[in-house]
């Protein structure tokens, strides 16, 4: 008998090349004539990047055999030549290893690319393996039929020898006098047995995640070394613990049924030869499928430590760390639990001595979360023809050959999907799954398959990949009332990234955990209209209990739909929401509309966008902080730009890359995070219709990461002024009940008094909102005095010379710094009508002893670059 080595015949000196292509000639004879599987002639297996000087070179084509061949061998019809079948030959490129020299006498298949290591490396690599067309196909073509007896379902898996092995290794097994039946009424779902072993990691930090991956590989590794050992100390007398009733995952039989067909020391190995196999209708073995998957795939359960280190070291990528801590945990306990029941020694005629490691155990796990189809995408009829229950069926998903090497792309023109049903016509016995074109597909054109919508985590974990500019990308971010207290001072790092509109900073809100202030603002009537506005009264006792709630930052820019409502009622002057409880104590709300009766001034408005875009900036501040650290590690010392200002990841350093300092870092060169994504993630990518895809660790790591920076810079983005801001949020204005009033006027903001319980006032002078039109004239025609409102008398001084980059809370600040933090009562920089840039000019309204104190002082005013004309 052959062993799997000498089979496969990996350690020829081409490096497995030729191996590889007599295997994939083996899986085309197998699928088309054995499986029954039907292949459209037009298409063909490509290996990725390998070209033929112009075109990505087919490795398999399923074109009808050419009428003639050349004398060299190759065929005279080339890739494009004649026939509409899916089965039928080729002739194999003169003198190839697989043809045996004779590439005119190899009617198989056409090969032109396995020819050398760095092909069969482009292979195993994560989406390098593509379906493409040799010539035209039109829409609604069949691309692919696949019977249900070809597809590794279920039901296979249960009458395979691999199955059965791993069911009577349990304690309900009825082989071990169990009461259970039902084959895989022994197991349990893997999200179930996941969840649990996720509940262990909860607690733990990135370094400690990636030692106990580690420590649960080694465990493995050693129970194997172990077991094996004494099979050959103890022969015949060894002693076996079986595992428990739902203890080991559905996944575990599908693991078991993969290493069988792959590494069995025979060409064929059979699916299984007890009488149960005759009780479906199943092909013989899955071995010419199950040797054509790749040897290796780029999922994190997969990653070596120093590529795991980049999840470890980094805050965002925690949560990618305790979900392959969770699975790799329960590969490692299934299979430990296994080895103690005798799988290795009990099933000598299923697995072979070695053929069983924990390497092939963690391939068989990657290569079956990447391949399985859910079978609620497949068309009904599927699942109703099997025998276990539909719940099996979807928590086991169904493997296709053929149709899974069939890359991903959501927005492709070339895209198959399944026909719904079969004809009446035909016997269901005959029934196929069928891939049907949905447009006219061009030569030479890939064709897809769309996996879904998921974020860069999901695909990552489950298929690999990662896609960059992904549109589903998000990142969890969380908010405690500490989050938002107004009445405080603004960080001393504080720089806005979006246009107050001339409100001061003394009227927006922050963060603070000063026990008096947050007393102060978080008063009652404002936590309850917080419940109102939630709808979640569990949040706000967490809330209140000093805890945290949690939102989604999106790529798309909108808004988190709690979050919303939570910014709302936190940037809220005390007024307001004493006027919004006078009303809504008098008049009965609109039923889901829990703010109704809430008017929003422009000033309620810019205060509310400037509070989302201070707490952005924040998370996006900490977030690049983290990623700062964990990437110096890993990319020569890099330093990021990790400041939302300076156009926050676009940032560019002066003179394109100067030496810059980043505080509490050694001096160094500052990269944008735009500039050092470009710079080290395309390394490992692969280009997919206009778009990338990441396809290795570091790159997938990195592209990851982009997607949660970008969801929060591009929310940022969206808050820079009130126009795009009031676009986005104007639904969820509306469901709350809120009223906006847009009345046009120059908006005077006025300092609010340092309120100690939290019910300051701060009305708008109406009568003045309407005579403060943009002063036109210059000089000391300015300058005014002012009583109103009992304050003092007042003088508007004009600035001029400002820089047209200049917004009004800069000018606002930089005067109190200069005067003290009451000198500036009003502060505004017009703007032309139609631009919406600013004029150059500003005017700032300061109690009169201030106002003569800036005239006479004789001081040089220089902001922005720039010497200010004060007049």
């Amino acid at each position: 008998m052959s062993t799997y080595n000498e089979i496969i015949n990996e350690k020829k000196a081409e490096g497995g090349a030729a191996s590889l292509k007599a295997r994939l000639i083996k899986f085309r004879k197998w699928s088309t004539k054995q499986a029954g599987i039907t292949i459209h002639g037009a298409l063909c297996i490509v290996n990725g990047e390998a070209t033929d000087g112009s075109r990505n070179a087919p490795i398999l084509t399923f074109e009808p055999q050419p009428a003639a061949a050349t004398p060299d061998g190759s065929s005279a019809g080339g890739a494009g030549g004649g026939g509409t079948g899916g089965i039928g030959g080729g002739s194999a490129g003169g003198g190839s290893a697989a043809s045996g020299g004779k590439g005119n006498n190899n009617k198989e298949a056409r090969c032109g690319a396995i020819d050398e290591p760095v092909d069969r490396a482009m292979y195993d690599r994560t989406i390098g393996c593509q379906v493409r067309t040799v010539r035209e196909m039109k829409k609604d073509e069949v691309a692919l039929s696949v019977p249900l007896s070809a597809m590794i379902t279920p039901d296979v898996i249960s009458v395979s020898d691999a199955g059965q092995a791993v069911l009577q290794c349990m304690e309900s097994s009825p082989a071990n006098g169990g009461s259970e039946s039902n084959f895989w009424g022994a197991f349990d779902s893997t999200s179930n047995l996941e969840k649990v072993q996720m509940g262990k990691t909860v607690s733990s930090r990135g370094p400690q995640l990636l030692v106990k991956i580690l420590q649960e590989r080694k465990k493995a590794e050693t129970a194997l070394a172990k077991a094996e050992q004494m099979m050959n100390e103890n022969g015949d007398d060894l002693t076996n613990k079986l595992a428990a009733s739902k203890s080991i995952s559905h996944r575990a039989p599908y693991l078991a049924f993969l290493i069988h067909q792959r590494f069995a020391n025979m060409e064929n190995p059979p699916v299984g030869t007890s009488i149960s196999v005759g009780e479906i209708d199943v092909v013989e073995t899955f071995s010419p499928y199950a040797r054509t998957l790749p040897c290796s795939v780029c999922a994190p359960i997969c990653w070596k430590r120093n590529e795991l280190a980049l999840l470890a070291g980094c805050i965002p990528g925690m949560s990618a760390l305790q979900k392959v801590a969770a699975q790799t945990m329960q590969l490692a306990a299934e299979l430990m639990a296994l080895l103690d029941a005798g799988l290795l020694w009990r099933f000598p005629s299923t697995f072979s001595p070695g053929m069983i490691t924990w390497d092939r155990w963690v391939w068989a796990a990657a290569v079956f979360e990447s391949r399985a189809l859910p079978s609620s995408s497949l068309p009904s009829w599927i699942v109703m023809k099997g025998k276990s229950s539909s719940d099996v069926w979807e928590s086991c998903g169904v493997m296709v050959p053929f149709l899974d090497m069939v890359n991903h792309e959501n927005d492709a023109d070339t895209q198959i999907e399944w026909s719904n049903s079969n004809s009446e016509e035909e016997d269901p016995s005959t029934w196929c799954l069928k891939a049907i074109t949905q447009e006219k597909t061009k030569k030479h054109l890939q064709i897809y398959r769309n996996y879904g919508s998921f974020d860069n985590e999901s695909f990552m974990m489950k298929y690999g990949i990662a896609k960059m500019s992904n549109a589903a990308d998000k990142v969890k971010i969380a908010w405690a009332l500490v989050d938002g207290v107004g009445g405080v001072d603004p960080p001393k790092d504080y720089e806005p990234v979006s246009d107050s509109c001339g409100v001061p900073s003394s009227q927006l809100v922050f963060e603070s955990t000063d026990a008096d202030s947050l007393k102060s603002w978080w008063t009652e009537q404002r936590l309850a209209m917080l419940g109102k506005a939630t709808h979640k009264n569990d949040s706000l006792d967490a809330l209140k209990k000093g805890k945290k709630i949690t939102f989604w930052a999106l790529n798309n820019g909108k808004i988190d739909q709690v979050l919303f409502p939570v910014a709302v009622v936190a940037a809220l002057p005390p007024e307001k929401i004493l006027e919004w409880h006078r009303k809504s104590a008098s008049a009965a709300p609109i039923s889901g509309r829990p703010l109704d009766g809430l008017t929003l001034d422009r000033a309620n408005q810019i205060t509310v966008r400037m509070y989302l875009s201070f707490f952005y900036a924040k998370k996006l501040e900490r977030l690049l902080q983290s990623l700062n650290s964990c990437m110096k590690d890993h990319f020569n010392n890099v330093q990021l730009w990790a400041k939302a200002s300076s156009g926050g990841l676009n940032y560019v350093a002066p003179g394109g890359g100067d030496s810059m300092a980043v505080e509490g870092e050694s001096p160094g060169v500052v990269m944008g995070w735009q500039t050092f994504f470009d710079t080290y993630a395309y390394n490992s990518s692969m280009e997919v219709e206009d778009r990338y895809y990441a396809i290795a660790p570091d790159c997938c790591a990195l592209t990851l990461y982009d997607g949660h920076v970008r969801s929060l810079q591009n929310t940022l983005d969206a808050l820079a002024n009130d126009s795009v801001f009031l676009d986005n949020v104007k639904q969820q204005l509306e469901e709350l009940g809120c009223t906006l009033d847009n009345t046009p006027a120059v908006v005077e903001i006025k300092s609010a008094p340092q309120n100690k319980g939290g019910q300051g006032s701060s009305k708008a002078d109406n009568e003045s909102k309407s005579k403060k039109k943009d002063d036109k004239g210059n000089g000391n025609k300015n300058r005014r005095r002012d009583k109103k409102d009992g304050r003092p008398p007042a003088i508007k001084l004009h600035i001029g010379n400002l820089s047209y980059k200049t917004l009004p809370n800069q000018l606002y600040d930089f005067f109190t710094k200069l005067y003290g933090k009451n000198s500036v009562l009003e502060c505004h920089i017009p703007t032309e009508r139609e631009t919406g840039n600013s004029r150059g000019f500003g005017f700032v309204t300061m109690p009169e002893q201030f106002a003569i104190a800036a005239l006479e002082s004789g001081r040089s005013h220089e902001m922005d670059g720039r010497i200010l004309k004060v007049a």
